[in-house]
């Protein structure tokens, strides 16, 4: 695998390598005004269109959360943070994502809609049975900003219909989402994982590619050097963002933090039980910088600061909001 390739030139190179899948688009006459898919996949049983996601709406996502971070209710968070997470602990924050995401993920609805006319087109042109499935074969190797998940359920949402058009995209049966920002928090190894959304609608004629659809995924993640794995319910997984590990810890802090994140014994703390434990940890802190105040002994003074450090870092990893912790410790006279 050449990794100086981009996920298209990657994808494009495998598809060129596999004797069941067709060249169109470029080979074949196309008269005036007709769209053309990509490829006929599986011996000429699926029309597939390939559409690679080049534009991360990173701004335009944080436009559009503007409001909510600018509020009182959102989370006090030092360092970076995960804006998905922090915008959940805010009070209606799952309606407050699903808008943000709903606005940024336009590109999902222009991709779906181009891939629609293509099939169709191309179904036409070439005399296809007109119960021919069509596939939408989605790369990304560049959005970051969108959440996996997000981003499944945005092409989900607009197979479906979102319960208003069920049969609007009904030219195609499946989306296969291919990406490389996220991977599966797993402790059997790094597991990048690949998506198969089917359209419900067409549910009669899955039959005939379904089985083609699992073999074409897991041979792509193995000429790519993945593990293969079929992903289950995605509510009920971690994803991480799929970067290179960080760089050996460079100051105590970074070495506090790493230790941290490898023994994160407040992971399960309830809220109340974290609250608890901060108002000791920056008590503690104060008696190192308040006038008249004893000061602890430099043994004391780092065990302090690690539990600070510590107590930061997993208020980062959670979205946990500082003012909680702030709000109930006693006012300075």
């Amino acid at each position: 695998m050449d990794k100086a390739l981009d996920i298209e030139q990657r994808m494009i190179s495998f598809l060129e390598g596999l004797s069941h899948v067709t060249l169109l688009d470029g080979h074949i006459k196309q008269p005036p005004n007709v769209k053309i898919a990509d490829y006929l996949f599986f011996d000429r049983r699926a029309v597939t269109e390939l559409k690679t996601l080049k534009v991360d709406p990173k701004e335009k996502i944080f436009g559009l959360a503007a409001s909510v971070m600018e509020s009182e209710d959102f989370p006090l968070i030092f360092g970076d943070y995960d804006l998905e997470i922090a915008i959940k602990s805010v009070q209606g924050g799952q309606a407050h994502l699903d808008r943000i995401f709903s606005k940024a993920t336009t590109m999902v609805e222009e991709v779906c809609r181009q891939a629609r006319d293509q099939i169709a087109d191309s179904k036409q042109l070439l005399g296809l049975d007109p119960e021919t499935p069509g596939i939408l074969l989605v790369l990304n190797d560049t959005v970051e900003s969108i959440p996996v998940s997000q981003l499944v359920d945005r092409f989900s949402d607009r197979l479906s219909g979102s319960g208003k058009n069920p049969g609007r995209f009904s030219h195609i049966d499946f989306v296969i989402l291919i990406q490389t920002t996220y991977r599966l928090q797993s402790s059997a190894g790094k597991l990048v994982p690949s998506f198969i959304i089917s359209n419900d609608f067409n549910a009669h004629r899955h039959h005939k590619v379904e089985a083609d659809i699992g073999r074409f995924v897991e041979s792509w993640a193995h000429s790519q050097g993945h593990r293969y794995a079929k992903p289950g319910d995605i509510a009920n997984m971690q994803f991480e963002l799929n970067q290179p590990s960080p760089p050996p810890p460079q100051s105590n802090q970074d070495f506090i933090e790493a230790r941290y994140r490898a023994n994160r014994y407040m992971k399960g703390w309830a809220e109340e039980q974290l609250i608890h434990h901060g108002k000791d940890v920056m008590q503690e802190m104060l008696s190192m910088v308040l006038k008249g105040e004893k000061r602890p002994s430099e043994t004391d003074s780092q065990r302090y600061m690690q539990q600070f450090t510590e107590l930061l870092e997993e208020s980062r990893l959670r979205g946990f909001d500082l003012k909680k912790i702030l709000n109930q410790m006693p006012r300075a006279k």
